[in-house]
C-alpha cells in the first residue's frame, strides 16, 4: 500500500486539495495501477505545486491547454462544478482503457488513450494534483514524474 499523502497545509483554497481529496485521487490512481502490475504512486508536493500553478493559469483562461516544459507527465478534465468532481476526472482518464490493449504508444493512438497510459506508465513513481474553477466549471490537473506516454514504447 502507497503511503498516505501529506496533510494539506493552511485551509483549502483555489487549487488546493484536502487530504482527503489527495488521498481518493491518489488511492484511485495506484488501483487502476494495481490492476495492470504497475507500481503505486506517491504524493509528490513537487508534481502538487506545479498541477497548483497550472490550475490557477487554467481558471483565468477558462480553458484547458497543457502545460510546456514542466518536466511533468501532465492530465486534465473540466466538468460542471457541483455535477463532476475530481475523482470523476480521474474516472474518464481511466475509460480509456477500454481502447487500450498493451500495444506502443503511435501519434493516431496516443490522443485515445493517453490519459489512461500516463495514469499507469511503468515508470511513473509520483502525482501531484490541484483544482481550479471558472464559469462554473471544475479544473482538474494532476501532474506525473517521470512522465510517461512515449511513443513506441508500451504502458504495459
Amino acid at each position: 500500500m502507497a503511503p498516505a499523502p501529506p496533510p494539506a497545509t493552511g485551509l483549502p483554497g483555489p487549487g488546493v486539495l484536502t487530504q482527503a481529496q489527495r488521498r481518493a485521487l491518489l488511492e484511485a490512481h495506484n488501483r487502476a495501477r494495481e490492476e495492470v502490475g504497475a507500481a503505486s504512486l506517491g504524493w509528490s508536493a513537487r508534481a502538487t505545486e506545479q498541477a497548483e500553478r497550472w490550475a490557477g493559469i487554467l481558471a483565468r483562461r477558462c480553458t484547458l491547454e497543457h502545460s510546456r516544459g514542466s518536466g511533468f507527465g501532465e492530465n486534465l478534465f473540466m466538468g460542471t462544478q457541483g455535477f463532476y468532481d475530481e475523482l470523476d476526472g480521474v474516472r474518464a482518464w481511466e475509460e480509456e482503457k477500454r481502447d487500450y490493449r498493451g500495444q506502443p504508444l503511435t501519434r493516431a493512438l496516443a490522443p485515445v488513450v493517453g490519459h489512461y497510459t500516463q495514469m499507469v506508465w511503468p515508470a511513473t513513481r509520483e502525482l501531484g494534483c490541484a483544482t481550479s474553477s471558472c464559469d462554473n466549471h471544475l479544473i482538474l490537473v494532476c501532474n506525473y514524474y517521470p512522465p510517461g506516454n512515449y511513443l513506441g514504447e508500451r504502458a504495459y
